[in-house]
């Protein structure tokens, strides 16, 4: 049986994350309106309806509450994209999974993602170096797609190619696909996803081999 104070403890905990969301939400609403250099601490305060104050208590400036920003788009994109991913049978078919459910998560999260770009543009550590724009970071977000294009590979469902540079042209495209959902309200995400579905199907496929 849970004590008082541990269940004050879980209902502050609740509240808490609650009031972080809401945080992150609204600098990305900023953002999306008036862009990274101009979405103040303030100018976020005043589009969630709360203090300055409530931020600082949250975070622990700017810079904190953009690195959480990013971390939570990418734990919300894995939340998504995993179970679809992990769910399909065979190699082949993760494949497709992983593209159509990363696409489908753009198409669902426009805002959320052009936010995410021009944070990860924008953000610098303390070197001034881009705090997540860095090939260490691309090539970590890529590992789990060279691991399914291997797999294929050693249980002959995929032909001979290089995984690291198929899954770079991938990364490549469904990046591509952001930024023309960003800049082009009527993007045809359908269209391009089944596209795209065909083009790395065919690619991946050994040499001579049907449909």
């Amino acid at each position: 049986m849970w004590s008082e104070s541990s269940t004050d403890g879980q209902q502050r905990s609740f509240i808490e994350e609650a009031r972080r969301r809401q945080i992150i939400a609204s600098a990305v609403e900023v953002i999306s309106e008036v862009g990274y250099g101009n979405a103040s601490l303030a100018r976020i305060a005043k589009h969630a309806g709360i203090s300055k104050g409530v931020i600082s208590y949250h975070f622990a400036g700017k810079d904190d509450l953009m690195t959480q920003l990013v971390i939570q788009l990418y734990i919300s994109g894995a939340e998504h994209i995993g179970p679809k991913v992990a769910a399909a049978i065979g190699p082949r078919n993760m494949l497709l999974a992983y593209i159509e459910s990363n696409l489908a998560f753009i198409a669902a999260n426009t805002n959320y993602v052009a936010a995410l770009m021009d944070v990860v543009l924008n953000l610098r550590d303390t070197d001034g170096k881009p705090k997540f724009a860095s090939a260490e970071g691309e090539r970590e977000i890529i590992v789990p797609l060279i691991d399914i294009m291997r797999e294929g590979q050693r249980a002959g469902d995929f032909g001979e190619f290089d995984p690291l540079v198929m899954a770079m042209s991938i990364r490549d495209a469904i990046d591509g696909a952001a930024g023309r959902a960003i800049r082009e309200p009527d993007f045809d995400m359908d269209g391009y996803t089944a596209h795209m579905c065909r083009l790395f199907d065919l690619a991946t496929r050994k040499v001579g081999e049907n449909d």
